[in-house]
């Protein structure tokens, strides 16, 4: 996995926690493009989404 790589899933991992400061550090510390990183965050935001809808429906069962 490159260095890319690595930072675009660490910036996916902010969006999922909501941590905005070290998805913002990644992004000034690094050369990545804002679309990509605002990419990654909005899947990290989705896939969080994903989890809580997730765990509602198996708490109902």
């Amino acid at each position: 996995m490159s260095n890319r790589e690595k930072i675009l899933r660490a910036m996916r991992a902010a969006g999922a926690t909501g941590d905005k400061q070290t998805f913002t550090r990644l992004y000034v510390s690094n050369r990545i493009s804002l679309a990509a990183a605002n990419a990654e965050w909005r899947a990290g935001v989705a896939f969080a989404r994903f989890v809580e809808r997730r765990d509602a429906e198996g708490a109902k069962s």
